[in-house]
């Protein structure tokens, strides 16, 4: 068993050295081989292997960018041992729920675009990030009801078929506060898709922040799971919590390190051995400053979850 992380564990400016987010971004612009190779060089250090790209500058079109060539990144991950398993596609967040019909044909060929990618490199799934809801009771009220999730479903089924074509699964994330994540919302989108076409990344730590229970959203949607992100929380966010672009944010001081937050991972490790996984366990802690030592930490619950006492991967 490999051990992976999202990268979005190494986006905090005190690893780099910097005072911002947006500081993190130019060093990736300025000089983008040192960057990646910085950013590969600690993970390596760590012994785990996969990696989930994300939003840049961590995602896949950055990584190509800076190495000049799918090759050449291939190069630079195999003499580290690493290896890619999926990657984050924040398009429909990004993209106001409004505009989604009209770009449509955009976001299909994003979609093929990344799955394209996963394909030459390894990959297996493609994650996918849902919009967020509107803060409640916002003028005017949105309700995530079937008027709205029927032609988001629609969509999804059709990047999953496109995907599907190039051997990579789509996978719906669940993000607190986006129209995914509270347990009836991701029933609703699991009702809606097509099981052959999109299945589901799991995400305990932000169903915790939306006061869901993990364990039975896991139990009622196992066979959708090819994926899921080892992260812990503890606590309810507000349901008044203004929902803008900080909202990513306000969720960090609810995680917690592995074990000390309110998901029960023991049973959600043994409900996983009947899951459809398509990787390893992906640890995910948002925005550490020194993430050679949380990945080490985490690394070792989760080996220690397993039954593994080895501190590299088996």
């Amino acid at each position: 068993m490999q051990l992976g992380t999202d990268l979005v564990t190494f986006y905090n400016p005190d690893f780099w050295g910097v005072s911002s987010e947006v500081e993190i971004a130019q060093l990736a612009q300025q000089d983008g081989r040192a960057f990646w190779r910085r950013l590969l060089d600690a993970q390596a250090s760590t012994g785990v292997a996969g990696i989930e790209l994300t939003f840049p500058p961590f995602d896949w079109r950055g990584a190509v960018a800076a190495f000049g060539s799918i090759d050449a990144l291939l190069n630079e991950l195999g003499q580290r041992g690493l290896v890619i398993w999926s990657s984050f596609f924040p398009d429909l967040d990004r993209i106001p729920i409004s505009e989604h019909s009209a770009s449509q044909q955009r976001i299909l060929q994003s979609a093929l675009d990344a799955a394209q990618f996963l394909s030459a490199v390894g990959g297996r799934v493609l994650v996918v990030g849902l919009p967020c809801r509107s803060t409640w009771c916002a003028d005017p009220v949105q309700f995530v009801d079937m008027a709205l999730a029927q032609p988001m479903a629609d969509l999804l089924n059709r990047m999953g078929a496109l995907t599907a074509r190039e051997g990579i699964m789509l996978a719906v994330h669940t993000e607190a506060h986006s129209v995914c994540c509270a347990p009836r919302d991701v029933d609703l989108f699991m009702l809606l898709t097509d099981p052959r076409y999109v299945s589901l990344c799991f995400d305990p730590a932000h169903i915790i922040l939306e006061g869901g229970n993990p364990t039975r959203v896991l139990d009622r949607h196992l066979e959708r799971v090819v994926a899921m992100h080892w992260k812990d929380a503890s606590g309810i966010m507000p349901l008044s919590i203004v929902i803008d672009e900080t909202i990513y944010a306000k969720h960090r001081p609810y995680f917690r390190p592995l074990g000390e937050g309110d998901v029960d991972f023991s049973t959600l490790r043994r409900l996983l051995e009947n899951a459809p996984l398509k990787c390893g366990p992906i640890l995910e802690m948002d925005s550490c400053p020194a993430p050679e030592q949380v990945l080490q930490k985490a690394a070792a619950f989760v080996r220690n979850a397993y039954g593994l006492t080895s501190g590299t991967d088996a």
